[in-house]
């Protein structure tokens, strides 16, 4: 059967009348695009290998595969999801505003850009509310946490501190994972060049940290982790910039002060890390510390919950069963 093409398309736009040339374009970016990211991901175990020892290297082992649980079981498929409807919602044809706009506001955004927003700023929200506790708890907890699940040997090595330090990695690896799948899914074909020409960059800017942190400083698996922390707080201002552009070439308002949690929930959980971290806490024993910190994160979680009620009584509309996406809010 002799495939046809489409009557209203442009001849000019195929190869051979059958090789979409926008597509082919889309396709070797993105190619380039994840050429860079494995790059970006390999680099970390050539720069680990060539700059730290064996100990360093089995302890980073270690910190990453238990640091990186909560990426690949919870974040990894909020980010798939996202993406797709990222895509679908900024659309070109699923922008256009399906009647005539007759008032005086000839820009008028469409209301699938609005759920967009919308959207990304309930995650992000989401995001920065479960980075706090992780900061807050995470990190003071982690050599106990690992004492428990791999026992009291790699606990001695010094994994326990690798762990603790990926902590504040955790927060940037999950804020970058979701921009950058929006990113992914309304950029144009130019806009992903530059884009991957910028990783090429951050992999620069990384391995200069890694040399630093390790070559120079001398601080082992752990400033491998502090190298990858300049890696992607690098990335995540590009996607910050990119953000902030889109929507406002379109019109709609991304209010980047109400993605941040309040005041109130920031002190919160500054004051039970300092509660956490206490003398008494840590060194109670395993399971005395953990049972206190436990304790510790229910009145955290109480606290934040009256501080944060606004935001959660907004998640819980949006899952609402026949419950409309509201607009967003402007920044309060």
């Amino acid at each position: 059967m002799k495939l046809t093409l489409n009557p209203n398309s442009n001849p000019s736009e195929y190869i051979a009348s059958y090789v979409s040339r926008p597509l082919l374009a889309l396709g070797l970016n993105l190619t380039l695009q994840s050429g860079i990211k494995y790059i970006l991901t390999q680099g970390d175990a050539i720069l680990i290998t060539s700059l730290t020892t064996l100990h360093d290297q089995g302890t980073y082992a270690l910190a990453s595969n238990y640091g990186g649980l909560i990426a690949r079981m919870l974040f990894q498929p909020i980010e798939e999801a996202s993406r797709n409807l990222f895509a679908k919602l900024c659309a070109p044809n699923s922008t256009k505003s399906p009647t005539p706009d007759t008032s005086n506001a000839p820009n008028q955004p469409s209301p699938n850009l609005t759920q967009a927003a919308t959207t990304l700023h309930t995650i992000l929200h989401f995001y920065t509310l479960l980075s706090l506790t992780i900061l807050a708890f995470g990190s003071p907890l982690a050599p106990l946490l690992l004492t428990l699940l791999a026992g009291s040997k790699w606990s001695s090595t010094g994994a326990g501190t690798v762990l603790a330090t990926y902590c504040y990695y955790i927060p940037l690896l999950a804020l970058n994972g979701v921009t950058e799948a929006f990113v992914a899914a309304v950029a144009s074909p130019s806009e992903l060049r530059t884009q991957s020409l910028l990783m090429g960059i951050n992999f620069v800017a990384f391995a200069g940290a890694a040399y630093l942190f390790l070559g120079v400083w001398e601080m082992g698996a752990a400033g491998l982790v502090w190298a990858n922390c300049v890696n992607m707080g690098s990335r995540l201002v590009y996607n910050v910039v990119f953000i902030g552009r889109f929507f406002g070439g379109r019109g709609v308002r991304f209010g980047w002060r109400g993605c941040v949690p309040t005041v109130g929930s920031v002190a919160v959980a500054v004051a039970a890390a300092g509660v956490v971290r206490m003398e008494g806490v840590v060194t109670e024993g395993l399971m005395g510390a953990l049972v206190k910190g436990a304790a510790v994160a229910v009145v955290y979680a109480g606290f934040v919950g009256v501080f944060e009620r606004r935001f959660f009584v907004h998640c819980w509309r949006l899952m609402r069963p026949g419950s409309e996406p509201a607009a967003m809010k402007k920044s309060q």
